[in-house]
């Protein structure tokens, strides 16, 4: 079965301007369809989750898979780390159409790049999705054995953690959320992890998600107040946290947005970059998702590192995302304009200057 899908394998290279490569990867024997996107390698080979979602066409998986490889470049560039940016979506719903043939055959792709992308989990793959796709290819991270940093949730969540309380410092003077109301969008992996997180700080919490059961079992454990989908979003709310998909805060939205800051752990939050503009104008402060949903990858990175995976390094690390904001709320008073407009300028200077640029090559430790 191997060798037929690897003759099945097909790569089609999609050019884009601004993009180093997008590739187009099918395989009919294992009803694989997926983008493999890499935006930037300034700073290191390409590092990015893979994205299982039902996309309803090739054209919205593309727009989606180019808009968070690019933040993948600005995540790591404000971080450090050392990465390039780079995503991938496989088009399929992962509850009923992802198979163990389909996620062989991805990893068939990101091996023929040889280390130029190094995948991961997001939306719709798993730990054991991705150990899956070890099978193919040592180009992944987020594996749950010894010598892999296992799920990245929790790390994002704490970083996310971190990116609230850096808003209510800024807001308040005080960096805690007891007796603040926080909406949270979404209780994915990170959602969840993060409603916890608040609960046991005495946050008062409103939640949303398409699966209401998994909302009632936070409701019963953290008290939550649980809201239509359709309402998270302007309900009155010290700070809301969109932690699903992105292009959540846009110019329809802004408008009926009841909150006084926006931090979340959703990639590509705002629609257009001008959205940020408007935030402003509305006096809602708004924590760049590129910066406070770096934790996962500042996981991953220590993994690749020489030493190995070290628990306590990665959350001191996501622990300082924290001053990282708010520098950028500095920069962003300094300056007068908005906070996302902050955090690129910062992200910008780093590329130019290279600085965090990988020097020693990313060590797969489970490989060996």
């Amino acid at each position: 079965m191997t060798l037929v899908l690897e003759q099945a394998l097909e790569l089609e290279e999609i050019f884009v301007p601004g993009y180093e490569k997008v590739i187009k990867v099918t395989n009919e024997e294992a009803g694989l369809k997926a983008i493999i996107c890499i935006h930037n390698t300034t700073m290191g080979p390409a590092l990015g989750g893979i994205r299982i979602y039902p996309y309803a066409t090739f054209e919205v998986a593309l727009n989606d898979v180019l808009r968070l490889s690019k933040g993948m470049t600005y995540k790591s560039a404000i971080t450090e780390s050392g990465w390039g940016g780079g995503k991938s979506v496989i088009i399929a719903d992962p509850k009923k159409n992802k198979t163990k043939e389909m996620l062989y055959a991805f990893g068939l792709a990101v091996d023929r790049l040889q280390g130029e992308y190094i995948c991961a989990e997001d939306v719709g793959c798993t730990p054991d999705d991705v150990l899956e796709i070890s099978k193919a290819t040592p180009y992944v991270v987020g594996l749950p054995h010894a010598k892999s940093s296992g799920n990245p949730s929790p790390f994002t969540a704490w970083g996310t953690y971190r990116g609230i309380q850096s808003v209510l410092k800024k807001m308040t003077g005080s960096d805690s959320p007891e007796n603040r109301t926080i909406a949270i969008q979404g209780l994915g992996s990170v959602g969840c992890e993060l409603a916890k997180l608040l609960f046991w700080n005495g946050a008062r919490l409103i939640i949303s998600d398409i699966d209401a059961e998994r909302c009632r079992t936070i409701a019963e454990f953290t008290g939550a107040k649980i809201v239509p989908t359709v309402d998270i979003l302007s309900e009155e709310c010290d700070v809301l946290a969109p932690c699903a998909l992105g292009g959540v805060i846009n110019e329809q939205m802004i408008p009926h947005l009841n909150c006084k800051a926006i931090a979340g752990c959703a990639n590509n939050q705002l629609l257009k970059d001008s959205d940020a503009d408007e935030l402003v104008a509305k006096g809602i402060l708004y924590a760049p998702d590129f910066v406070i949903n770096a934790g996962g990858l500042i996981n991953v990175t220590q993994e690749l590192e020489v030493d190995g995976y070290n628990p306590p390094t990665s959350r001191n690390k996501i622990h300082h995302l924290y001053d990282q904001l708010m520098v950028i709320y500095e920069i962003a008073d300094q300056n007068r304009f908005s906070t996302h407009r902050a955090a690129l300028s910062l992200a910008d200077y780093r590329l130019k200057y290279r600085i965090g640029k990988r020097i020693e090559p990313p060590c797969f430790h489970h490989a060996k």
